[in-house]
């Protein structure tokens, strides 16, 4: 089973995106920070992670590049402040996709099928 990890400061985006990806046979885990999300990656290996851009306690691009460090491991980008300069920066750090908040649920799914292996 693949493990997906949300990484979003905002509650009710990490509680809509564990009720989306569980339903589609998905393990859902996630966090709040950037801290978090390093434990969380380092504890559980996600097969995917879905990655906010603005966290508390710093950006998301910043994490994204730590990430590639880490390994290949598909993230997919939200925002809620998507300009054509975030999209440009998210996809020359190696973001599978950049997602605006609000999100399409269905889009987001099938953004995940195609980015897990």
């Amino acid at each position: 089973m693949n493990t997906i990890l949300i990484i979003d400061d905002n509650q009710y985006i990490r509680f809509t995106l564990t009720v989306v990806v569980e339903e589609y046979g998905y393990r859902a885990i996630t966090a709040e920070s950037c801290e978090e999300g390093i434990k969380e990656i380092m504890m559980n290996k996600p097969s995917l992670i879905i990655l906010d851009k603005k966290l508390p306690d710093g950006d998301g691009i910043d994490l994204l590049k730590t990430i590639r460090k880490l390994g290949n491991i598909p993230v997919i980008m939200l925002t809620a402040y998507a300009n054509e300069i975030s999209s440009v920066e998210a996809m020359r750090h190696g973001a599978f996709a950049l997602f605006t908040k609000p999100f399409n649920n269905d889009e987001m799914i099938s953004t995940i099928k195609k980015a897990l292996p």
